[in-house]
């Protein structure tokens, strides 16, 4: 499936229509700069920074920047489906792009979750000529097509992938693996767990030691017997569950059955809105503690003070307003946007602004020299990231520091419209179940 986003782009101010899609076109919204448009009254963060973008006004000298999305809308575990809601942040980055004077299109083509997917995919937007790629996918399916990408010169943006070994040109938006690996180690510790029960699937992996470990395997009921048995004879003072977020909440929920008190580490898969809507799937509950570790820059942070909030702030301003638009689509144009807001997360956004970011650096749209803007790039907040600081100095953009403990609440910070039942979600979203991350103050 392929599917471009495409749109006019008129001067705005107050009082006009924000226009983002072929067809968007709801009724009078708040201008950029306004009170509204900024989200002055989206929490106790303040006044956030304005929701237009002005990172790519002017780049293309008459062409537009066109961002090529790649997503996986069904596939094994691990291979992508499970963030494929959270990558409609990237509808989010378009529209604040265009609201500031951008000429900016999203290229969205679906991989299959396969290799040979992948390699199609990736040769359709390089043929299409886009200014770079926001692989907003995971797994190995992905290898082959980050080496057909980079080698014609195009680079590639991974914010959910943390353990691939990158091609020069490709770069991870998101935390690496030894940042996850000592985040969970310190707010364990600070727990007071240093024992826990490792489970493994879907070729996910935390190194952070372990009293005991197995893979999740067909019979999930022996597995959880097997912890239980450990947990209540004290061998094991935790239960550790690395694998994809459907995965997760399956033997999530059938621990909450046979080990209730023990506590919960997850790995990072579990941030994806699939962890909470596949609990309610499994019956199981959002209410447990767990941990993970990952990026301050979800809906909980616009109730802290300072910048980060400020521009998290920010993109949930552009979101309700996105929202609000009926026009404005999700990334392939099968609902409207409004339906999947409740999934769109900052790193996919955060990714389309970096893009656009290193096409301002370079004056150019054109690949091979967005390419080279990018490679020792720094973009942050007056860019308008919502995240952290990205360095693009090393394929590893995301700095360690910025990798925290998070844990989870199930109370909603309300930046976000809500949703009928019989909407929202997407494919592997949150309809039935929500979660909200919030950093561990004991981990810095």
């Amino acid at each position: 499936m392929r599917r471009r986003l495409t749109g006019p782009l008129p001067a705005l101010a107050a009082g006009t229509a924000l226009l983002l899609g072929a067809c968007s076109g709801g009724g009078d919204e708040p201008g950029p700069g306004s009170a509204e448009a900024t989200g002055s009254a989206a929490g106790s963060a303040g006044v956030p920074a304005s929701v237009a973008l002005t990172t790519a006004d002017g780049v293309g000298d008459g062409d537009p920047l066109r961002v090529g999305v790649l997503l996986t809308l069904r596939s094994e575990p691990g291979q992508g489906q499970d963030v494929v809601a959270a990558a409609e942040g990237a509808t989010v980055a378009a529209y604040r792009l265009r609201l500031g004077g951008g000429d900016v299109e999203l290229e969205v083509v679906d991989d299959g979750g396969t290799a040979a997917g992948a390699e199609a995919a990736v040769e359709q937007l390089v043929a299409s000529d886009v200014a770079g790629i926001v692989a907003a996918t995971r797994g190995d399916h992905l290898d082959e097509a980050l080496e057909t990408a980079t080698s014609a010169g195009t680079a590639v943006l991974l914010p959910y992938e943390r353990e691939a070994d990158l091609p020069v040109g490709a770069f991870a938006t998101g935390p690496d693996a030894a940042s996850v690996d000592r985040a969970l180690l310190e707010a364990m510790q600070a727990d007071g767990l240093s024992r826990p029960f490792v489970l493994t699937a879907d070729d996910v992996e935390l190194d952070v030691g372990s009293a005991d470990a197995a893979g999740v395997g067909a019979d999930l009921d022996a597995t959880v017997a097997r912890v239980a048995e450990a947990y209540d004879a004290g061998r094991v003072d935790s239960v550790l569950v690395a694998a994809a977020a459907s995965t997760q909440a399956r033997v999530v929920a059938a621990l909450q059955g046979a080990a209730p008190a023990a506590p919960v580490v997850l790995s990072p898969e579990a941030l994806s809105p699939a962890f909470a809507a596949g609990l309610a799937e499994a019956s199981g509950t959002t209410a447990g503690a767990y941990l993970t570790a990952g990026t301050d820059a979800g809906d909980a942070t616009t109730l802290s003070q300072g910048a980060r909030p400020e521009g998290v702030s920010a993109f949930f301003a552009a979101l309700r307003l996105a929202a609000g638009d009926p026009g404005i689509t999700d990334l392939f144009g099968d609902a409207a946007f409004a339906q999947v807001a409740a999934d769109a997360d900052t790193a996919s956004h955060d990714a389309v602004v970096a893009l656009a970011a290193a096409a301002q650096a370079a004056g150019s749209v054109e690949p091979g020299d967005v390419l080279s803007a990018l490679s020792g790039l720094q973009v942050g907040p007056d860019d308008g990231l919502a995240g952290p600081a990205l360095d693009f100095g090393s394929d590893r953009a995301l700095p360690p520091a910025s990798v925290v403990a998070l844990r989870a609440t199930g109370q909603d910070p309300g930046v976000r419209p809500a949703v009928d039942a019989a909407g929202g979600g997407g494919s592997g979203g949150s309809a039935g179940g929500r979660l909200f991350w919030f950093a561990d103050d004991t981990t810095g």
